[in-house]
């Protein structure tokens, strides 16, 4: 079968890629087994302000177009603990765009996966098994004999980059972290439409109420404590979880066993990114998590999956009737955004002093 442009993954970044390239008239495919869409919860809740004029270039006049308003909640500021034990809040109405969304991830990632392929794309729900480039890609799917044929290829994958490192990329891991994220069910009063970060002395906490009700009808909030690895896998038991976060008083209440409402997940967290962006002569790009992966301090995993499909799609619709590719303008771009994230990265860690002795702080600081 021949597509214009196959993209490996369905996520954000890929559906993002898919819906421009098929609206401009283009054959598109994505390759991605169910599981990458179907779970109870899903991380990454956030969703800034400015993503409206990507879901924009994306076709989506707004949230409601593909979400209910019970998958989706206005986020009014946030509230920090972070270089000294007062809180601190900074409202929404002081960013020009907004404060965003929290949003039901799952639901989303269906949403959209729904609206692509509503749009005329193909999905095969697969795994990609091989891709071998040879004046055009041939690439060969897990337990089916189809052989899709296409002249552009993209890496949607997410953190574990899997098409860039079978094409031969190399992966330079920037900082370690880890996550050990949980979903609580809440109380019926907890209406707050806050992010919460709090900085303890072996990392950070994080939490957000979402806009889902557990079965019992009551607000279910996401969890998160960012550490080094090792410190994750001992915080990763919920006795031990649940006694970290009534100590770390991130919110003003105490948690106990019967309010987790699925087993603790460790999620990598680590900033990395691609050594190499793209291949022009081959017509392969890289894109979301699988090119740059963000420290989550940022909040702009989401922002820039859907940033990065964008301008992915931009540069092969301006490529596709060229006999040689060009793409400088994808890497440049994307470099850009590394080194801007970098720098905004490291001064807000900077700005934590309180803890100089700790393990975790210090590699902040390197």
């Amino acid at each position: 079968m021949k597509f214009d442009c196959v993209i490996a993954g369905a996520g954000p970044s890929a559906c993002a890629c898919a819906l421009i390239l098929r609206q401009a008239g283009l054959s598109v495919c994505l390759v991605a087994p169910e599981s990458e869409v179907e779970s109870e919860f899903s991380v990454g809740e956030s969703l800034p302000g400015a993503a409206i004029a990507l879901l924009n270039r994306m076709g989506i006049r707004c949230l409601s177009d593909i979400l209910s308003p019970l998958q989706v909640s206005a986020c009014t500021g946030n509230a920090s603990s972070w270089g000294s034990n007062i809180w601190h809040r900074n409202d929404a109405v002081q960013n020009p765009q907004g404060g965003g969304w929290h949003i039901d991830r799952t639901a989303f990632n269906r949403a959209l996966i729904n609206y692509v392929e509503q749009s005329g794309v193909m999905r095969f729900k697969s795994k990609l098994a091989n891709a071998m480039f040879d004046s055009s890609w041939k690439i060969s799917l897990e337990n089916t004999t189809a052989v899709l044929d296409s002249r552009f290829l993209l890496d949607a994958t997410g953190r574990a980059s899997v098409v860039s490192r079978l094409v031969g990329f190399k992966k330079q891991y920037i900082d370690s972290q880890t996550a050990v994220v949980a979903w609580l069910e809440s109380a019926k009063d907890d209406k707050e439409q806050l992010t919460r970060i709090k900085a303890v002395h072996d990392g950070w906490w994080y939490s957000a109420r979402l806009p889902i009700l557990s079965k019992n009808g009551l607000p279910v909030r996401v969890v998160a404590k960012f550490s080094l690895p090792k410190t994750a896998k001992q915080t990763n038991h919920e006795a031990q979880f649940l006694d970290e976060l009534n100590e770390s008083n991130l919110l003003p209440v105490r948690w106990h066993g019967k309010q987790m409402l699925a087993p603790l997940q460790l999620k990598d967290a680590s900033v990395s990114r691609l050594v190499q962006f793209s291949d022009a002569q081959k017509g392969f790009l890289a894109i979301g998590d699988a090119v740059l992966s963000f420290d989550p301090l940022s909040s702009q995993g989401m922002f820039f999956a859907l940033y990065s499909g964008v301008k992915a799609a931009e540069n092969v619709l301006f490529n596709h009737d060229k006999l040689n590719n060009d793409f400088t303008d994808y890497d440049r771009t994307i470099e850009s955004v590394f080194h801007a994230n970098q720098k905004s990265r490291k001064l807000y860690y900077a700005s934590e002093h309180r803890f100089a002795d700790s393990a975790f702080w210090r590699t902040k600081f390197a």
